[in-house]
C-alpha cells in the first residue's frame, strides 16, 4: 500500500480515521500537529566500534508521536537496537548526541565472554563454532520471533534460545540472580556499571534528600557559594524519585515529589533562580505518572 501524502513510498504506519503513510509523511503529519520544526539534518548511518575493535553500522531513525520524540538506532547486519524518548519540543540534537552515547556505552561492555575452544564445554552457550560463559553481571533483551512463535534473548547482538541461557546459568548453581526489566529507552548497563539494591521507600527518600540538603545548610540558609554543588548533589535524590516512580508505587512518588517542592520552596538563599532548576527536575519525574 502506498503512503497517502506522498504517493510513492510505501505506508508503514496506520493513524485511525486519518490514512496510511510512511515514516516521513507522518513525520511531517506529527511535526504539524504538535507545532514543532522537524530535524532532518543528522547522519543516517553511523559505524562504532565495540569493546574488541567490531566495527557495527547503526540505521538511525526518527518517529514523532503524540507528545513524544522517539529516537532509534537498529544495527544493520545485527541484532543491537537503542532508544531515546524526549518531548517534542526539546532538543533534537541533545537526543541524538544521547542516543549516540547510548550505542557507544552498550557496544563498550559484552555479557558473553570468548572462552578457549581446546574444550568443549557443555554449559557454555555456542555460537558459530565459538563457545561462551556469562558473565556475573550484563543485559539482554527480550525478544519474541512471531514466525518461530519463540522468545529469545537477545545478548551482545546475538541471538540467545532461552534453552541455551538456562544452560549457561548452570554455572552459576546454588548463587542468587536478581534481575530487573527495564524498558530499552532507559539507560544501558556499561562498562564498570552493576545493579544494586537500593530502597525506593518514600520515607527513605525523604530523609536521604533532607540529609543531603543539610549539607549545604548554615542555619537553614543556603548561600549562592554552594548552590551548583547543592543542586548536583541533590539531583541524585531526584534519581531516587525517578525510580519511585517507574517501580514503585506512583501516587506515593507524587507526595513524595510534592514534599521536596515544597521544602525547596520554604529555603531561604541568596540566589535569583533557585530552586527553579530542581522543581522542574522534580516536575519532570512526576510527570512520568
Amino acid at each position: 500500500m502506498k503512503c497517502n501524502e506522498c504517493k510513492s513510498n510505501e505506508a508503514t504506519i496506520h493513524i485511525a480515521n486519518v490514512g496510511e503513510f510512511c515514516l516521513n509523511c507522518h513525520n511531517d503529519f506529527m511535526a504539524d500537529l504538535n507545532g514543532v520544526n522537524r530535524m532532518n539534518d543528522f547522519s543516517r548511518i553511523i559505524s562504532v566500534y565495540d569493546a574488541h575493535g567490531i566495527m557495527h553500522q547503526f540505521d538511525i531513525s526518527n518517529r514523532l508521536m503524540p507528545g513524544f520524540s522517539i529516537w532509534q538506532a537498529e544495527e544493520i547486519e545485527g541484532n543491537y537496537q537503542f532508544e531515546v524518548f524526549v518531548k517534542p519540543e526539546d532538543n533534537q540534537a541533545v537526543a541524538i548526541e544521547h542516543l549516540h552515547q547510548k550505542i557507544l556505552t552498550g557496544l563498550g561492555y559484552k555479557t558473553l565472554t570468548l572462552m578457549s575452544d581446546r574444550y568443549f564445554v557443555d554449559n557454555a552457550i555456542h555460537i558459530d563454532k565459538e563457545q561462551y560463559s556469562l558473565n556475573d553481571v550484563g543485559t539482554c533483551r527480550i525478544q519474541h520471533t512471531e514466525e518461530d512463535n519463540e522468545v529469545c534473548l537477545v545478548i551482545d547482538g546475538k541471538n540467545i534460545p532461552l534453552h541455551d541461557f538456562g544452560q549457561a546459568l548452570t554455572a552459576f548453581e546454588g548463587f542468587n540472580m536478581d534481575f530487573q526489566i527495564r524498558q530499552q529507552s532507559q539507560e544501558v548497563l556499561g562498562k564498570n556499571m552493576i545493579l544494586r539494591p537500593i530502597s525506593i521507600h518514600e520515607d527513605v527518600i525523604i530523609e536521604h534528600f533532607e540529609k543531603t540538603l543539610g549539607w549545604f545548610l548554615e542555619r537553614g540558609f543556603l548561600s549562592y557559594k554552594l548552590a551548583n554543588a547543592c543542586e548536583e548533589a541533590l539531583s541524585e535524590r531526584i534519581d531516587e524519585l525517578k525510580l519511585l516512580c517507574e517501580y514503585g508505587n506512583k501516587e506515593k512518588a507524587v507526595e513524595v515529589g510534592n514534599r521536596m517542592k515544597k521544602r525547596l520552596i520554604s529555603i531561604d538563599n541568596d540566589i535569583d533562580d533557585f530552586p527553579d532548576y530542581l522543581l522542574n527536575r522534580i516536575d519532570q519525574m512526576i510527570g512520568i505518572v
